[in-house]
């Protein structure tokens, strides 16, 4: 057997091989097993010793494999492992052997056959003898690592031992409190149910801090480690460790700001931070840790990178972080996660000095430091900031140097991504300079034959504003493409520069859309240059970033203006499908396909069965999946997995939570970027495919349904966002179909998919997608209505996580709700918690849309209070408004229950006009008038109260929207009881408002308190007749009616009025004008036709 082993450690592939062969051979024998043992006890050689643990790990990895070995082998192997345990000396053997044995034990535990082992380990810490200490605990730790499940029912004796240990041992760096450390962190994930255990952690925390603040200095790896027990806590028992979140963050900060400490201690010190940060941000908060997180933040920002021409500021993947891209991303979570103003003023403080400065990375990092609250703080930034942070900015875009100019580039495209709309009306400013930093760019690499390090910040700056400009991007699009035609000139020696000139030139053709047509022909013909290009030139491998720039200009320049061009991309992109295993290009080709189908509908239909196929195939497959091995084990893993005679199962198990793993602690899972990206983009297709196509799609649908659900807990959040999409989508559209089988197939969809989105929303960690699911809900409720609620329990299930995130209680939320605030501006939400919030609300009114007044009155009480708690003055702008426009949206639903909540409403609206925030105030008196209009007799007692609120407002309104829901508010009270109002003083000034300016919804109230007024022979309309007329008219002539149905009421009204008075209406028509008077007198011709 060691001459077979000894084969697998060459560097031979032909004598691998060989070794391989013989070894399968061998284990068909069933004394291979006790050879391997002998083999690990009798070896001279470590690497064979080692290579043969491994080999019976793998081997025995399943249960099934060690109970086919007969009995008295078993307890041979059991006694014999434990004593080449105490008598191994090379450490990596050592470690195979305990894994080994940790493989064993799995096996055992349940059924208790293996008490000798735990009576083995307890024997060695009892000992008095240090080296027995050490290999007890060193054991313990790396068995913990392998099934953990199987320890809990030991609790209470590893209570006492981690007591006990680490409270006796005096050398904080000593091995054996390592090894203590490092199995109170491997047990941390079955601790969460075990109260005795959590309060153990919790007792024994600020020992451990002491253990890893004295590892620092001296070993990176094992303070490493050692962190990583903080970041399990947080995830699987955070109650242990957030009375000890103050002396945590500040021992992380000092490693973090300790430049003597290795980098990768400073970088694992921040990540534990930002894990707070996400997690207990309100505690963090409180505890005043917000600001020295900051500073050192900042500090690390603004070291020298490695690279300074192409410095990285944000990466996705942990095991490539710096300490500048690891700050950067924590100071990211900050903006996320604490409410704006307790970070944007203060982060101010620190950056105009830096500006000011001659330090060009402070300045970097300050310029860093605006970019990356772009996101978090957006509402905050937009309202009070924006204007000085881009003129800053343009400033530094400026800097001769590439440090702070990168970094500027990089915050004006942050800028422009988060900081819509408002960021567009400084385009006359903004783009200019753009331009000429693109012109400048062009003639130094004209002049020195390399990319200039500004280029990748310069064009993302640019591809991000233009995106977000839409037409008012139009007058600057001859000098944008005539720049982007120079960029992507094929014979130009910069492949960057193409690339990045691809991208935009998607991003300008999603802006201007048909207003691309001047350049429509050049473009195609550029587009195929590198799509047809030769495979063996430089330009082929931009083919993908061609492909996705002709899938935007497909989409949006046009259907009719892209139909001739549609079948022939359609069978190039087929061809090109056929012939590639690139995901990228596989990706792209998906984007095209959809793209194709909003062009060319249902006429798609026949290349259908390849294109869903494709990517049917790419939802399904497993390419791309990475295993990461344990540092030790790395050499020759690949051999020993080749071993193994069990059927391995294909199905995708990527977050390793498969009981079957048998290596689950001594290996990770990754998917590469790539084969992620293709995965997402053909959800994504498919959901484009269904919308277009409709009924042709239906063949097609349970398929599709069945594969992308199981993506739903995809570790990627991306295509768990893309899942629920297209499965909505799906379920949207076998409603729309309207025939029994894809009615019972849709409530078969929705049996599934809401149970999901449920689960989802309580439990995953993301808020973008637990902010998917909540908009899945709204969409549902508003396209599918009450037959959402065919299946058992969904209403129940939707209502309750609308109530669960109202009131923070979903995994993505902080939920410290017992954390009392001293002041009541720390109760603020961070905006982008806010945004989940609103998602919440939305799904309120399409609920109560989709169930009959008489249902939804008895959930109103609870909605009632938990908005109108958000309305108090302490909340945020956003926060008052959101919670106002809710209740006003669910008045119509309510309709005559509204009489229940009369005075509580009434005191709600009358507060909220006050407001100083014109938003609030508009909101808040849309809800007075839906609340008079659905509320009738029980409203009209408070009319005095109403009307004397409406005239104070009125008075000192300035904003538009804002009177537009006076005038609304006022029109629902004459259309209700036009008794109950003064209307010779009320009417005039009510006609002095109009016509409405902004909010032409209300048009609806207005033109139909004309009719009520007409109908009763009301003698005030008859005193105002010429401005009632004038009125309409404009209304008419200005198409300001929100729907269909409400103009045809307008018409009727204004044939009234021309056949009952049509001296009055000829003269009041021709006072506003030629194009008024045309535009009447069309209507009338029209009728009378």
């Amino acid at each position: 057997m060691e001459t077979i082993i000894s084969k697998l450690l060459v560097a031979n592939s032909k004598t691998i091989q060989e070794g391989t062969k013989e070894l399968k051979e061998a284990f068909k024998k069933p004394e291979a097993i006790p050879a391997l043992c002998d083999v690990i006890v009798t070896s001279q050689n470590p690497q064979i010793r080692q290579s043969a643990a491994v080999l019976l790990r793998r081997k025995l990895g399943k249960k099934r494999q060690w109970s086919k070995i007969n009995v008295d082998i078993r307890t041979r192997i059991k006694q014999g492992m434990l004593q080449a345990l105490v008598n191994e000396q090379e450490k990596l053997v050592k470690n195979a052997i305990a894994q080994f044995i940790g493989i064993i034990g799995k096996h055992e535990f349940p059924d208790n056959t293996w008490p000798e082992v735990l009576q083995f380990i307890h024997t060695l810490t009892m000992s008095e003898s240090t080296f027995d200490k050490e290999l007890g605990m060193y054991t313990l730790s790396i068995m913990t690592e392998i099934a953990q499940s199987s320890y809990i029912v030991h609790a209470d004796s590893f209570a006492v031992l981690f007591t006990n240990i680490l409270n006796q041992s005096t050398d904080l760096k000593s091995n054996i409190l390592y090894y203590t450390v490092t199995t109170m962190k491997n047990l941390v994930p079955i601790i969460g149910g075990h109260q005795q255990m959590i309060n153990v952690y919790h007792s024994l925390l600020p020992r451990v801090l002491e253990v890893i603040n004295a590892t620092a200095e001296e070993d990176e790896k094992r303070t490493c480690d050692m962190l990583e027990i903080i970041e399990e806590l947080i995830e699987y028992a955070i109650t242990a460790l957030v009375s000890h979140i103050t002396p945590i963050i500040e021992m992380c900060l000092r490693m973090a700001s300790n430049s003597s400490l290795p980098k990768s201690v400073q970088i694992k010190a921040v990540s534990v931070v930002g894990w707070l940060i996400r997690s207990k941000g309100k505690v963090v908060q409180k505890n005043k840790l917000v600001e020295p997180i900051i500073d050192v933040l900042i500090l690390l920002m603004a070291q020298v990178p490695e690279d300074e021409g192409n410095e990285e500021y944000f990466l996705g993947d942990p095991d490539q972080f710096t300490s500048i891209t690891v700050a950067t991303q924590t100071l990211d979570l900050i903006a996320l996660h604490i409410p704006a103003e307790k970070v944007v003023p203060y982060i101010l403080t620190k950056v105009e000095p830096a500006i000011q400065g001659g330090n060009i990375y402070a300045q970097k990092a300050a310029y860093l430091s605006l970019a990356v609250l772009a996101e978090g703080c957006s509402e905050k930034i937009r309202l009070k900031y924006l204007e000085s942070f881009l003129k800053c900015v343009c400033q530094a875009i400026h800097n001769p140097n590439a440090v702070v100019r990168n970094a500027a580039f990089f915050a004006l495209g942050q800028f422009a991504e988060h900081l819509q709309p408002e960021i567009s009306k400084y385009a006359s400013e903004l783009l200019p300079v753009l331009f000429e930093c693109l012109s400048q760019i062009f003639k130094q690499m004209e002049i020195e034959k390399k990319d200039p390090p500004s280029l990748d910040r310069l064009f993302y700056a640019l591809e991000t504003f233009c995106e977000n400009l839409d037409e008012g991007l139009m007058p600057y699009l001859p000098t944008l493409m005539e720049h982007l035609f120079v960029a992507l000139d094929h014979n130009g020696f910069s492949i960057q520069l193409k690339r990045v000139a691809l991208s935009t030139l998607g991003s300008v053709c999603s802006a201007v859309k048909e207003g691309m047509l001047p350049y429509f022909k050049r473009v195609i013909e550029v587009l195929n240059q590198y799509i047809n290009s030769d495979s063996n030139s430089e330009l082929h491998q931009l083919r993908c970033y061609a492909i996705e720039s002709l899938a935007v200009v497909a989409q949006f320049i046009g259907s009719e203006n892209f139909k001739p061009l549609a079948n022939e991309t359609l069978q190039l992109g087929l061809q090109i499908l056929e012939g590639t295993n690139d995901p990228d290009v596989k990706k792209s080709v998906y984007a095209l396909f959809a793209a194709l189908a909003i062009v060319m509908k249902d006429e798609i239909s026949p290349a259908l069965p390849k294109i869903v196929n494709g990517m049917i195939e790419s939802i399904r497959s497993s390419e791309g999946i990475v295993t990461h091995y344990e540092e030790e084990e790395k050499d020759g893993i690949d051999i020993y997995a080749d071993l193994s005679d069990e059927e391995e199962d294909v199905e995708e198990d990527i977050d390793g939570s498969s009981s079957g793993s048998v290596d689950s602690a001594q290996c990770r899972y990754s998917v590469e970027n790539s084969y992620n990206e293709e995965k997402e983009q053909a959800c994504l297709a498919l959901r484009e495919i269904c919308v277009n196509t409709g009924h042709v799609f239906l063949p097609y649908i349970e398929t599709s349904f069945e594969e992308i659900s199981k993506l739903i807990n995809y570790p990627q959040d991306d295509i768990r966002k893309a899942s629920i999409d297209a499965l909505l989508q799906f379920c949207i559209t076998l409603y729309k179909c309207n025939m029994p089988e894809t009615k019972q197939a849709m409530y078969k969809a929705l049996q599934m998919f809401v149970p999901k989105c449920a689960e989802l929303i309580r439990a995953d960690e993301e808020r973008s997608v637990v902010m998917v699911c909540l908009d899945a809900y709204s969409s549902l409720l508003e396209e599918v209505k009450s037959d959402v609620f065919v299946g058992e329990g969904h209403k129940e299930a939707i209502m309750n996580c609308v109530i669960d995130v109202l009131t923070l209680k979903t995994a993505c939320q902080d939920t410290d709700l017992g954390v009392t605030q001293e002041n009541p501006d720390d109760d603020t939400e961070a905006e982008q918690d806010e945004l989940l919030l609103e998602s919440a609300g939305d799904v309120i009114p399409k609920f109560a849309a989709a169930i009959q007044p008489n249902n939804f009155v008895l959930y109103f009480p609870n909605i009632m209070q938990l908005m109108s708690n958000r309305t108090k003055n302490h909340n945020s702008i956003g926060q008052r408004s959101f919670a106002f426009g809710t209740l006003a949206e669910c008045m119509k639903s309510l309709d005559r229950y509204v009489e229940n909540f009369v005075p509580t409403l009434l005191n709600l609206w009358l507060v909220g006009a006050k407001d100083p925030n014109e938003e609030v105030r508009n909101n808040a008196i849309f809800g007075l008038g839906e609340m008079i209009l659905y509320g009738k007799e029980a409203v009209f007692n408070h009319y005095p109260q109403i009307l004397q609120a409406l005239s104070n407002a009125v008075q000192k309104e300035s904003h538009a929207g804002t009177l537009d829901n006076i005038c609304g508010a006022l029109a629902k009270m004459i259309i209700v009881n036009p008794t109950g109002i003064p209307l010779e003083q009320v009417f005039p000034v009510f006609l002095q408002k109009l016509p409405l300016r902004d909010d032409f919804q209300e048009n609806e109230a207005v033109i139909k308190c004309f009719c009520v007024l007409y109908q009763q022979g009301n003698p005030v309309l008859r005193q105002h007749l010429t401005d009632v007329i004038k009125i309409s008219t404009h209304v008419y002539y200005k198409e300001q009616t929100p729907r269909d149905d409400v103009k045809e009421v307008l018409i009727d009204f204004l044939q009234t009025m021309n056949r009952d008075f049509p001296e009055d209406f000829k003269n009041a028509v021709s006072s506003l004008g030629q194009d008024a008077m045309d535009a009447v007198n069309s209507l009338f011709s029209t009728q009378s036709l």
